[in-house]
């Protein structure tokens, strides 16, 4: 008896969508004209990706044993090493106030006439100010508008468990952002790279440094040991070898010097070099030949679907609603 008055119930309500299938129609169809011009008003994105790893730190035995280490809370930092940014930390690189500003300082165009900076502001209708602050620390009305901007152009996300690192470009433009993909790539290596390498290159330029000034000192004690030599070919008296010997025994200590300088600054040379950090690219950077989105045949279908989907809802409870309505006011 009950599956009777279900089979009758389901009946009614096919007769009532079948009844206001005009106002369904409608409904839907102006659903499908909202959906067509939200997809023909939306901006167009094209998106471009580049994937890479730091060599250095891609060890698979110390990523294997940095999971073994997780699961007692145990964090044995097995992609990095030293002073070496993480990839973990490769995002923030991204939010830092440096990084934006040197992605936006970069060409985006092949002939390199474009700056990012220039083409995101008039994109945007984001207006300079005309007062400049030159602290760089502080952050104008503008610059902050653009950072805003940026966020939305670059992500960069991190596969934790093999160090990949993954860098995506949605600009309006193909080339537009797949030169900011590999700009953003680029900047944000170079941080990595200077980060490592600093304290051996503080090094190798106080060594260059001080090189410099005893090899000033070499050559004006050598002009004065070959002057003097010149000065005094005939004389072989004891002031004469005693002022030979002092200057042979001084010129000796800083050529000593300078031997030892030199191999400090080939040391460090070397040392810079076995730091630098060395990237992989897995994927580079391309130009698309699609559009990402807007994806205009889903927009409509979907929309169209939530246009039928409402419209049969509405006729099938316009009815009750307006009968219980009555009741109450009556």
């Amino acid at each position: 008896m009950d599956n009777n008055s279900d089979e009758i119930d389901l009946i009614e309500l096919l007769k009532i969508a079948w009844n206001g299938r005009k106002q369904i129609i409608i409904i839907s169809f102006v659903f499908v004209l909202v959906g067509v011009a939200l997809a023909l008003l939306s901006p167009i994105v094209y998106t471009s990706s580049t994937t890479f790893i730091n060599s250095q730190t891609e060890s698979s035995s110390g990523l294997g044993l940095s999971g073994v280490a997780s699961l007692v809370g145990v964090n044995l930092g097995s992609m990095s090493s030293g002073s070496e940014i993480p990839p973990s930390m490769y995002p923030q690189i991204a939010e830092s106030v440096q990084f934006k500003r040197d992605l936006l300082n970069s060409y985006i165009d092949e002939k390199e006439q474009i700056k990012l900076e220039d083409f995101l502001a008039n994109y945007n209708d984001i207006e300079k100010s005309l007062t400049e602050n030159k602290n760089k620390l502080f952050i104008s009305e503008y610059e902050d508008k653009l950072f805003n901007v940026i966020n939305d152009v670059i992500s960069i996300s991190v596969n934790q468990k093999d160090g990949f690192v993954t860098i995506l470009a949605n600009m309006p433009e193909s080339e537009y952002a797949a030169n900011t993909c590999i700009n953003a790539r680029e900047i944000l290596q170079e941080t990595v790279i200077n980060n490592k390498i600093k304290s051996a290159k503080q090094k190798l330029e106080y060594s260059e440094k001080q090189l410099t000034s005893k090899r000033i000192e070499f050559e004006e004690i050598q002009n004065k040991l070959a002057y003097f030599n010149d000065s005094n070919l005939n004389l072989v008296t004891s002031s004469v070898i005693n002022e030979r010997e002092k200057l042979e025994a001084e010129f000796q200590i800083i050529n000593a010097v300078m031997i030892e300088l030199s191999k400090q600054v080939e040391q460090s040379k070397l040392q810079v070099s076995e730091d630098t950090p060395v990237f992989s690219i897995v994927k580079e950077a391309s130009m698309a030949v699609k559009r990402s989105s807007p994806k205009r045949t889903q927009m409509v279908l979907i929309f169209g679907f939530i246009g039928l989907v409402t419209s049969i809802s509405y006729t099938l409870i316009k009815s009750p609603i307006a009968q219980i309505l009555k009741e109450i006011n009556s």
